[in-house]
């Protein structure tokens, strides 16, 4: 029995770490109504294009609460380098929106989408 448990632990302690690790992917996917980051940001960029700034500045607060909550999900699963880029596009996109500026809001939407893709 003693000796199992030598074997059992570690292995079972690196499968859920490996789990973990890999898991950024599908952790990143919505799992309810407060946390549809993608869509929020999508969102965003339509309010935009039809200059609607009061929707898109709603949406953007969305959009904070939601990279909250999935953030605290991938932390562990991506790079700590990948959560800051997320947040400054986020910030500057505040900026710009605040600013009514389209051009700056939708550049840093595709900033958001392309480090989305590849985030996890």
């Amino acid at each position: 029995m003693r000796k199992t448990l030598l074997y059992a632990v570690p292995i079972t302690f690196i499968l859920v770490s490996l789990t973990l690790m890999i898991s950024g992917g599908w952790l990143k996917e919505p799992m309810g109504d407060q946390d549809e980051l993608l869509k929020s940001v999508q969102n965003i960029e339509q309010h935009v294009k039809r200059n609607e700034w009061q929707e898109a500045k709603r949406e953007h607060t969305y959009t904070k609460k939601a990279w909250t909550i999935v953030s605290k999900r991938i932390q562990y699963s991506v790079g700590k380098e990948s959560l800051s880029d997320v947040s400054q596009i986020l910030s500057r996109m505040e900026g710009a929106i605040e600013a009514n500026d389209a051009n700056v809001t939708l550049v840093e939407a595709y900033s958001f989408y392309e480090l989305w893709e590849n985030l996890g």
